[in-house]
């Protein structure tokens, strides 16, 4: 299903809580705005519809796609780059730097070109790297992946199997739990022709020869985070501890594990999910790790280097948000919005931002399908206002199906 904007310059959508169970909840307001980077300057351009409205449409293929708009309980902005690594110059480059600067938010990425493990006498070493000059920053190029030599544990043979015969066989004890579609996780010491290595790492925990194989596969948290800038997936560590799901093998919760030790989850996570549920909200920040942004990115400016085939550095601040206004009953409420979703596509050099909007309740609840009159409506920057659709009522159907008369 495809969304045509709402207006000319800016998509939005106003609904209420979608969420069964939880009358009478909420209303809000989703807003996209485009923008082109011109110089420095950041001007409104032909708006991109909201993406992945996986609350009304079953089509979704995954249920829950990485980069949705519309995820309502966040709590920080998700900052996200897509793009490839440019050689400076368009000269070829067996490695170079990457970085972005989004107010005091800082991310380096180390860009190599393609290497081999090599296995000569001793311990295993990468390969030297190939020029390149361009290199996609996607999960696919960063550190993970799959050594299908992993045994599966002989207590847990028989839950894998019947997995496999549902046909829901989505993981493996040899798969990378940070990132099962990358490159380079290796458990087994035996050699094995053809093994690519990551193309993209963190220049602060660089996959040395000595870290190569893990030789346990318990021991797989110890091994360099995958370093990107793009969506994350739901089914990946540590983004699905905030569901209650571990690992096949699960790792220590303390400082000893790297996204403890660095600020991007919360130390014995599990323990403090039973007893502070709202920490599940942690789940629907989708960024790559130490891109969820805290602190407010309205004014701030962003540097991006080495994305762009000519023009090294790219810069721009982040526009104002928009003004939000929602209106139920005739009751109308100048809103805070929250940049949920801010998207930079370097070599367009444009970006989208996503608002949202929610009332802190309702006075009475309203029933799609039972209320054949919602009166909601949203007003974006004192635009004219946006209504909320109300879906054909329960006796609307049973008439259009000629069930009654």
């Amino acid at each position: 299903m495809t969304r045509v904007p709402a207006r000319p310059q800016y998509d939005a959508v106003v609904g209420l809580d979608p969420r069964p169970g939880l009358e009478p909840g909420f209303a809000f307001a989703l807003v996209k705005l485009t923008y082109e980077i011109k110089g420095a300057a950041a001007l409104l351009s032909q708006p991109e519809p909201l993406l992945f409205d996986f609350w009304s449409d079953e089509t979704l293929e995954p249920r829950f796609p990485p980069g949705s708009d519309y995820w309502l309980d966040k709590q920080y902005s998700d900052v996200v780059i897509r793009g490839s690594a440019f050689a400076p110059g368009g000269r070829p480059t067996p490695s170079m730097f990457v970085s972005a600067e989004i107010g005091r938010t800082t991310k380096r990425i180390a860009v190599f070109g393609k290497r081999l493990v090599e296995w000569g006498q001793g311990n295993p070493r990468p390969s030297r790297p190939e020029p390149f000059v361009e290199m996609p920053l996607l999960y696919q190029n960063a550190y993970g992946g799959l050594d299908n030599r992993v045994p599966i544990p002989a207590q847990l043979e028989q839950d894998y199997m019947r997995t496999v015969a549902l046909g829901m066989q989505f993981d493996h004890p040899g798969l990378y739990p940070r990132n099962p579609v990358g490159k380079g996780y290796l458990v087994s010491p035996d050699p094995v022709d053809g093994v690519e290595l990551p193309n993209l790492e963190d220049p602060a925990d660089m996959l040395t020869a000595e870290r190569l194989i893990t030789r346990k596969p318990d021991l797989w948290y110890r091994q360099p985070l995958p370093w990107c800038f793009e969506w994350t997936v739901g089914l990946t560590f540590p983004r699905y501890l905030f569901m209650g799901i571990n690992a096949w093998f699960p790792p220590p919760d303390d400082s000893t594990l790297p996204e403890v030790k660095r600020g991007f989850i919360p130390s014995h996570l599990r323990g403090r999910l039973e007893k502070d549920h709202d920490l599940a909200a942690g789940y629907m920040q989708e960024a790559s790790l130490g891109m969820v942004v805290s602190t407010p990115l309205a004014g701030q400016p962003v540097t991006l280097t080495g994305m762009h085939p000519e023009e090294s550095t790219i810069t721009f601040t982040v526009p104002p948000a928009p003004s939000i206004e929602i209106e139920v009953e005739g009751e109308r409420a100048a809103l805070p919005p929250l940049l949920t979703n801010l998207v930079i596509f370097p070599a367009d050099k444009k970006f989208t931002a996503v608002y949202c909007a929610k009332t802190k309740g309702l006075q009475r609840a309203f029933i799609p399908g039972i209320h054949k009159n919602i009166p909601i409506t949203a007003r974006i920057n004192r635009d004219a206002p946006i209504r909320y659709e109300s879906p054909p009522t329960i006796r609307d159907r049973l008439l259009a199906a000629g069930v009654v008369s």
